[in-house]
This record gives C-alpha cells, structure tokens and sequence, in this order.
C-alpha cells in the first residue's frame, strides 16, 4: 500500500460539479478523520473539476488545508445562482438571441466567487500536485498547469484564481480568458475542448516524471498507480434523429459541446480501466434521465436537489458501489 501512487481526476460538467464534491465528502466521513489532501498524490480536474482540485488541494500554511469540502459545496449549492444568475421567461428570450453574438453569461460571478474562494494563493501553495488542462486560443496550444512546471519557473506558478479562470472558460457560456503563463500572452478556453476527463493526462505525467522532486517516487511501478475518477453526470437520453437530421450551426452550438464531453469521458473511462491493472481504478458518476435537470449551469433549486438526490440514490446509497469504493479506499488510500 506504501507504494501505491494514488490519483484523484474529475471531469468538467459545470454546477455538475456538486456530485463529485458530494461522493469526496462520503470518502472523508469513510476515511476516518483523514482530509481528501492527505488520501491522494496528485490532484487533476477539467473546468469545474479543476476548481474542486484547487480548492481541496491548496493549503492555508504549508501544512493544513485552506478550505473545507462544506465551503467547497457552498460554491454549488448557494453560489451557483451568482456564476449562472436565473433569468425570467423574456430575459431568457432574449440572452437566446444576444448569446448569437457573445457569451451566454458575464464572467463576473465566477470571478467574485473564485477570488473570494482562493484569494491570491499560486499553484505553490498547494499541498499536493496539480494537474489542469486549458487551450491557448492565441499560441493555438494545449495548456497543462502543473506543480511540476510551478515549483522551478516562476512564471508557471500561476495564481490559483487565473488558473480556473482558464480552464472553465467554456464557449458560448463564458469568455475566452486572457492571461499571461509561462512568458506568453495567453488566450484560455475551457479545458474540456480536448480533455474534459484528464485522467489519462494525468497518468501520463506520473509515468513519465515520477522521480521528479514533485513527486519523489524514482523506483515507482506503473502497476502501483492508482486512480478515482469522478464524473459530473451524463444525460442517457437519445437526442432523436427526427431533429438531428435537419439540425444546422444553431441547433447544434450548444448541444455539441455536451455530446463532445459525454462522448471523451466515457473513452476516456474505457482507455484508463483498460490500461490499470484490476483493483487500481474506479469511476464514479451518475445517469440524469430527466433532460429538465440536464443542463450544466441550471443554478435553480429544483436541479441543485435533484442532483443531490440522485447523487444520493445511484452512488451513495448504491451498495454495490460502496462496497467498491471501500475496497479501493482499503487497498489504495488508507
């Protein structure tokens, strides 16, 4: 168990992001008095995903951590209405119409709630490594914030702020984010573009660097990496071909970027349990059935419950996937 390399990767997906914060805290309450940052060695998370890495990785003073997983859930369960305000039915109308030509909503609850969440803090501040991914519109590149790349060059220890900024810059939900990183002018969308599950990025970085001072494990063993994977939901309906046939540019803006999501994480979820060995990988999300509760920033009540009740009912209250997860946490994290 000493040797095991223990990885936590979440999926972008939005206010979609309260499932995995509400199974984190189901392992904390397991764990036996053990905070998430103490089970894992490297954190990873795409858009939403990557503020929860953020948010439960950085530390308060070298030591102890900054935030609580009860101040992380209060970003989805009372903050959310602030990064994706409800409309009535005209002011809907009418963003449908000007979300034509600009992003369907202003970036500036999501500033105020990640400054008031991370203040200042910089990727060096985090008690374990993180690995974010981003795309750089203005260099036309994939970007992966990482602690390795913080902990030697000043100019990739970017503020923690900056970098959820960059990698939940989802396309006609939100602006393209400029920044500088690494020396360049940069130009950030939403991760999720490419690797909106970053699970096998983040394999990749720990098979190649393992004995990098970040990570210290020189005499690792691939079999001895270990990962939890989880997901933010996906909607199982079919999109119906009576609608998909005739479908152009407008019809298919928003539902493509889902259908792309949905369609990278369950490949991704196939590749990593194919290529860890047996007992070294499990993937925990859930199936919304309801297209009402489906869209990622629905910041009403009636969807933060339903996800909440879901999460409750297909996961934590699933006893055949509470027996995997004691088993993974058993052998792998405590």
């Amino acid at each position: 168990m000493a040797n095991k390399f223990r990885i936590l990767s979440m999926d972008g997906g939005g206010l979609r992001g309260i499932i995995p914060v509400l199974v984190l805290q189901e392992i904390e309450r397991r764990a036996k008095g053990k905070r998430i940052h103490e089970l894992f060695d490297l954190f990873s998370g795409t858009s939403t995903g990557g503020l929860i890495a953020c948010a439960v990785a950085v530390g308060a003073d070298g030591k102890n951590p900054l935030l609580t997983l009860d101040q992380i859930l209060a970003v989805y369960t009372e903050q959310g209405k602030d990064i994706f305000p409800s409309q009535s039915w005209l002011g809907s109308a009418l963003t449908k119409i000007t979300s034509l030509k600009r992003p369907e909503y202003s970036p500036a609850g999501l500033d105020k709630v990640l400054r008031d969440l991370l203040g200042h803090k910089r990727i060096a501040d985090c008690l374990k490594p993180i690995f974010i991914p981003s795309y750089d519109l203005f260099n036309n590149e994939d970007v992966f914030f990482k602690s390795r790349h913080a902990m030697t060059d000043p100019t990739a220890n970017s503020e923690l702020y900056d970098v959820c900024r960059a990698t939940s810059a989802a396309p006609t939900y939100f602006p393209a984010y400029d920044c500088s990183y690494e020396g360049k002018k940069r130009t950030f969308i939403d991760g999720g573009m490419f690797m909106n599950n970053p699970a096998l990025g983040s394999i990749v970085e720990v098979s190649k660097y393992h004995a990098d001072p970040i990570y210290n494990r020189p005499n690792l063993n691939f079999g001895d990496i270990c990962l939890l994977s989880l997901g933010t939901g996906h909607y199982t309906a079919d999109i119906a071909r009576k609608k998909v046939e005739s479908w152009g540019l407008l019809d298919w803006a928003k539902p493509i970027t889902d259908i792309m999501m949905q369609g990278m994480n369950q490949a991704v979820t196939y590749e990593t349990e194919e290529l860890l060995d047996d007992g070294n990988f499990l993937r925990l999300t859930l199936q919304i059935e309801d297209p009402k509760y489906a869209s990622m920033s629905d910041s009403s009540p009636q969807t933060r419950d339903y996800l909440i009740q879901e999460t409750k009912n297909q996961i934590l209250g699933n006893s055949t996937l509470m027996a995997q997860l004691d088993r993974f946490m058993q052998t792998v994290l405590v």
